[in-house]
């Protein structure tokens, strides 16, 4: 049987490496969110700036009708983008981190499971500990299992109503 205060310790680094590598990918997807959000507060300034120089310019009625139409259709199609900007951020973080928190599951019920084959081989009348222990962590990993499931395919249904929308809103600015 390994040492307990060598056990605790390797859980408490792995811990830590989880927990750390969490606070990475997090703060890797928050980056990139301030990135879009400062390159679309400039690109939003120099447009601006442009429509409101191609305004003054305008001395025909019929070409500020038309000007403004297309600044409208501008701004729909860069409101679309931004926004399909930010779902894939968020999306791409989210799987990221689903895929450490499944990383991290997995290694839990490897160590849970080592654990109760200790435990059975530890003292008489333990098997029946171990099994009822492995019996509620098979019934947690069904549980955890239908749960990223259904977490998936929300997920695909999101990015499939995302999509649907944005092809929608560009049909529209083309017309």
């Amino acid at each position: 049987m390994a040492n307990p205060n060598e056990q605790l310790a390797a859980w408490q680094k792995a811990a830590l490496e989880s927990t750390l590598n969490y606070a990475k990918t997090s703060l890797a997807g928050a980056e990139q969110l301030l990135k879009l959000n400062l390159e679309a507060a400039r690109n939003a300034l120099e447009q601006a700036g442009k429509n409101t120089r191609d305004l003054l310019a305008i001395s025909d009625p019929q070409e500020l009708t038309e000007l403004r139409t297309k600044i409208a259709q501008a701004n729909m199609q860069q409101t679309a983008s931004y926004a399909q900007n930010i779902y894939e951020i968020v999306s791409h973080t989210q799987a990221q981190l689903t895929k450490l928190g499944e990383a991290q599951n997995s290694r839990i019920n490897k160590e849970a499971a080592a654990g109760a084959e200790q435990l059975a081989k530890g003292a008489p009348g333990a098997e029946v500990a171990a099994a009822a222990f492995k019996s509620s962590l098979a019934a947690t990993n069904a549980m955890m299992d239908s749960l990223n499931r259904a977490t998936k395919q929300f997920a695909e249904l999101s990015e499939a109503s995302i999509k649907a929308a944005t092809a929608g809103m560009f049909k529209v600015d083309k017309k």
